[in-house]
């Protein structure tokens, strides 16, 4: 489903994140960095309370600068709010924004196979980016497609003006 050179974004927590980075690398990817969501507040757990989830950046075939090498590893910002959440790890628009906007350009495909609450659709179609996104639950795939049409429906009004 990649086109050569391309890079990917595999999300995981702190149990999966070794296991996805082993498939991955399996299938001929190469890891260029382990960043990190930092949300801000911590979900409860006996073991230390976890306030980082995981991100794999990688890449397949030939590797690209990232349009903004400045960016750091680390990225804060605070998860989607109760009133937001179609899905239970929804990711905040502006942590997908901020890779889509570093590893594609306008008019590029984005791809997500887990597509969930469609916030990678959202941000990629906020950034000028062709998106497809898969998901197997019929319940959240439902109001996925509402909320990609009301993203929609904003978009055609802001052209329409």
């Amino acid at each position: 489903a990649c086109r050569p050179n391309a890079d990917a974004y595999i999300m995981a927590n702190d149990k999966q994140v070794f296991a996805a980075h082993a498939a991955m690398t399996g299938a001929g990817w190469r890891c260029h960095n382990l960043l990190v969501w930092n949300k801000g507040s911590p979900t409860r757990n006996r073991w230390y309370m976890k306030e980082n989830e995981y991100t794999l950046y990688l890449w397949k075939g030939r590797a690209r600068t990232i349009r903004n090498p400045g960016s750091k590893q680390t990225f804060m910002t605070p998860r989607p709010s109760p009133a937001e959440k179609i899905h239970s790890t929804q990711k905040p628009l502006a942590l997908l924004d901020h890779y889509i906007q570093n590893s594609s350009e306008p008019g590029d495909f984005v791809l997500d196979p887990f597509a969930g609450s469609a916030a990678t659709l959202v941000a990629a179609l906020r950034a000028g980016r062709r998106a497809v996104g898969i998901e197997i639950d019929t319940e959240i795939y439902s109001r996925s497609v509402e909320r990609l049409t009301r993203e929609c429906e904003k978009c055609n009004a802001k052209e329409a003006s």
